[in-house]
């Protein structure tokens, strides 16, 4: 599923990206493609069409399930849209598969999260889930705001925006940095981050509680008085 590649030497730099390899065969082999698409419809696969568009290929990335998705944002809580990322140069491996995306129309956004201090940014594509009108209540889903908003036009609703449902729906594309960390690894640094970020809140809580207590009788004196 990932591939890894060192960029030029003189970078150091360690490219990651995360294609599914049973998914990639279908963006390049049209007959294969036509028969995923094929059987997809004889069994009924409903959840299989809201994630798909027709004749597009399936999204050949690593869906982001929230575990990870908490991790990326730990370690890189900084989030712009690719285009306005301008702290370290994007490598060529992943300039592809974003220009994928954009031709197959994989993702409604992508985004580069990074860290100001150690970047070691993640590249994503990020989908949402949309609402339309059912008669009068805000309640049918879409996989996509262009089949929401079609519906809400053809069912009267036509100067009104589809919402967005939920959450973001993320793929990781790729990442890259100067050292390669497996997920726990990574998993490790998040946890300590937290951990560290956290401790320090709360310890900032207990001065600020005990010097309430401190002060709480002359705060008293002074509401009574």
């Amino acid at each position: 599923m990932k591939q890894l590649k060192n960029n030029h030497n003189s970078m150091k730099t360690v490219v990651e990206t995360f294609l599914i390899e049973e998914t990639v065969d279908l963006i390049y082999d049209d007959e294969q493609l036509d028969k995923w698409n094929q059987y997809v419809q004889e069994l009924g696969l409903a959840g299989q069409t809201q994630i798909v568009k027709p004749k597009k290929s399936p999204i050949p990335f690593m869906h982001l399930k929230t575990s990870y998705k908490n991790i990326c944002e730990e370690l890189c809580p900084r989030k712009v849209k690719m285009n306005e990322y301008n702290l370290t140069p994007i490598p060529v491996e992943i300039l592809e598969l974003v220009a994928l995306s954009k031709r197959e129309e994989y993702f409604e956004e992508i985004q580069v999260w990074y860290d100001d201090k150690s970047p070691d940014p993640f590249v994503l594509g990020i989908n949402y889930e949309y609402y339309s009108v059912d008669g009068t209540t805000w309640k049918k889903r879409h996989s996509n705001r262009e089949e929401a908003q079609a519906e809400m036009n053809q069912n009267g609703w036509k100067g009104t925006p589809a919402r967005p449902w939920g959450g973001e729906i993320c793929y990781l594309i790729g990442k890259w940095a100067d050292v390669k960390h497996s997920w726990e690894e990574l998993k490790e640094i998040a946890t300590k981050r937290f951990m560290m970020i956290k401790e320090n809140e709360y310890k900032k809580q207990i001065k600020d509680a005990q010097r309430g207590l401190e002060d709480l009788q002359t705060e008293a004196f002074n509401k009574f008085n």
